[in-house]
């Protein structure tokens, strides 16, 4: 996952968390209650759309944050879940692993940059030895003493 994408997701998932910071802004069997009520999908439509933020993110990081590998998100909420402060553990869980997939993400990006760095020191060494240059110089005949 792209770190603009990683970043918009983290975005989504706490307004998110702002929004279940109030106990009644929970809701089971709908979407939305109509009061300002909304389940965990309906929250994240409502948000998304809300804030122009794109949802595949967040929806990718919260499915791993399930409980259980592959459990719908919605059978989670409605069946699942057993209070709001639960609701927000996996949440918050979701954001943790954002933030494992930006620090994995930088890490590659170091560890790219040093082998590289090491690929060009290799060839100027090579180069400085006279390395680069003997395979294309055919190999003299040697002599054997007799």
């Amino acid at each position: 996952m792209p770190e603009p994408q990683i970043a918009q997701a983290v975005q989504l998932l706490d307004l998110m968390l702002e929004h279940f910071a109030v106990d009644g802004h929970w809701t089971r069997g709908h979407y939305d209650d109509g009061n300002g009520g909304h389940c965990l999908v309906g929250a994240l439509l409502h948000l998304s759309r809300k804030h122009s933020l794109p949802r595949a993110s967040a929806i990718a990081l919260l499915q791993d944050a399930m409980p259980r590998p592959g459990l719908p998100l919605v059978h989670f909420n409605d069946t699942c879940c057993g209070s709001v402060s639960e609701l927000r553990s996996i949440i918050l869980k979701a954001r943790r692993l954002a933030d494992d997939h930006a620090e994995q993400k930088r890490a590659a990006a170091a560890a790219k940059t040093w082998l590289l760095a090491q690929i060009e020191k290799n060839r100027r060494v090579r180069s400085v030895d006279g390395a680069d240059t003997a395979p294309d110089q055919p190999l003299a005949p040697e002599r054997l003493a007799a």
